[in-house]
């Protein structure tokens, strides 16, 4: 959704072109509305940031706005994503503001801001936006001698490398038996200040790549971890005969994989691998398992959860519907055992959701889970793969620019369900399928003007027909509206 500001504004927080849309003064109004809004007796706030050198102008501007307002400011600097939100968790900050544009381009950056166990919704936005128009900056005023006194400056990343290393199975064996060779892309990004290291200390030889800006600070590479932007970390694992390659966005809570034959595999599949690797260990010893995803992820995880007896709970796309679903599941386990285990994440991402750790999407932790899986498995990363269940996927986008998305999903909904099709709703997301065969995804998106149409099979074929299919009936509805 995009505000009045021109800044976008949805699931997974607030973004703009840094220096425009989201420049010093409306960064500050924002923090000053959010401490307006934020109507609690401890006002504590943990800040963090990307390495975007945006990051450190729009960080004191924020900084400002949250001490004009009576929090205390507990900042941790250039720090990733889900070092952030674990800190967070575990000290009992009520509040977070993470600046970071996350797999967007350089130009970009945002704010993503968290009010006691989850990131703001579109509501609490709205609110915070109505609050911003209403701020005269002159009324809030900070004095240096303020800004030295109420901030804390923190490093939690020792103590998040530590509980990470008790989450990894048998770590002493990793370490011991670890002869991976092992190339992480960073992409310049918050990761390289952590993965390098943790993966050091579970046994790897560690090659970094694309660590560093370039002399007029571009990033060395486009910061989404996708195929197109990896070409270095391909050609480096495949030509250096490496186990396996690493890559990551600016704040880390992405990840990508790439295999000893110096293939890129889909994100899906990197949370498929620690999946079916925790629901076996679970299996064995005779724990219940829920495991929580999003209407986009894969048959895949449908499979695996089949195989090993345990239910899928499926939310709308947006990381905060699954902190949700497992926080609500975590606080109420209404006819579940007590040690039921919940863990989850979007397929989209690549990154793990595994609350007995850490409630947020996670890539850092999921490269340490994936070294786990190849060393006490010892196996290649392909044989692993090649042992998953096997589906295609094919994908379209329809622009709807100034069209009303609310009547073209209604209209498209009756349309199925005339044609016989059983659809799941939730909000503005339709899908639908057969069982362990096939489905399609359509998806307003949360930031552009587009629907989105994702379609899945067992065959290659059948997933462009049915995508394609529903993008012609999409068609079809907004020529007649």
């Amino acid at each position: 959704m995009v505000g009045k500001h021109k800044l976008i504004f949805s699931f997974s927080g607030i973004r703009g072109i840094a220096g425009k849309e989201l420049n010093v003064e409306i960064t500050k109004k924002i923090a000053i509305a959010f401490g307006l809004w934020f109507n609690e007796k401890e006002k504590r706030v943990i800040i963090g940031k990307d390495t975007r050198p945006s990051s450190e102008i729009i960080e004191r501007s924020v900084i400002e706005g949250l001490l004009s307002t009576g929090f205390e400011v507990i900042n941790v600097g250039i720090c990733p994503t889900p070092v952030i939100m674990y800190s967070k968790r575990n000290t009992n900050i009520p509040a977070a503001i993470i600046i970071t544009g996350s797999h967007n381009p350089q130009e970009w950056n945002g704010l993503k801001i968290v009010a006691h166990e989850n990131y703001l919704n579109n509501n609490n936005l709205e609110k915070i936006f109505s609050i911003v128009d209403r701020i005269d900056l002159k009324s809030f005023p900070v004095s240096e001698t303020q800004i030295q006194k109420s901030i804390k400056n923190v490093n939690p990343i020792p103590n998040y490398i530590k509980n990470l290393y008790r989450n990894i199975e048998n770590v002493e064996n990793v370490k011991n038996l670890n002869e991976l060779r092992v190339v992480i892309d960073t992409g310049a990004g918050t990761g390289k200040f952590v993965t390098p290291q943790i993966l050091r200390g579970l046994g790897c030889k560690v090659k970094e790549i694309n660590s560093d800006f370039y002399i007029n600070n571009a990033f060395p590479r486009e910061i989404e971890p996708i195929e197109k932007n990896l070409k270095d970390l391909v050609m480096e694992v495949w030509q250096g005969k490496y186990d396996i390659g690493f890559a990551h966005d600016s704040d880390a809570d992405r990840l990508a994989i790439i295999g000893e034959n110096g293939v890129y595999y889909p994100e899906d599949i990197s949370l498929a691998l620690i999946t079916d690797y925790i629901m076996k260990q679970y299996e064995e010893k005779s724990k219940e398992i829920i495991f929580i995803t999003n209407l986009a992820s894969s048959l895949m995880f449908d499979v695996l959860v089949d195989k090993y007896n345990a239910k899928i709970v499926r939310t709308p796309v947006g990381e905060r519907f699954l902190i949700e679903e497992m926080n609500e599941l975590l606080t109420n386990k209404k006819g579940y055992s007590k040690d039921v285990l919940i863990f989850g994440g979007e397929g989209s991402c690549g990154g793990v959701m595994f609350p007995l750790f850490n409630n947020t999407r996670d890539g850092i932790f999921a490269a340490a889970k994936i070294v786990e899986i190849l060393v006490l498995t010892g196996q290649k990363l392909t044989k692993l793969v090649s042992a998953l269940p096997k589906f295609y996927s094919y994908r379209e986008k329809i622009d709807i620019e100034k069209k009303n998305i609310q009547l073209i999903i209604d209209q498209t909904e009756k349309e199925l369900i005339e044609e016989g099709e059983i659809i799941q709703r939730f909000d503005n997301d339709l899908r639908f399928g057969k069982n362990y065969e096939w489905f399609v995804l359509i998806h307003p998106s949360n930031t552009e003007p587009v629907i989105r149409i994702i379609s899945e099979a067992k065959l290659d074929s059948s997933a462009r027909l049915y995508c394609e299919a529903t993008a012609e009936l999409i068609k079809l509805v907004i020529d007649r509206i």
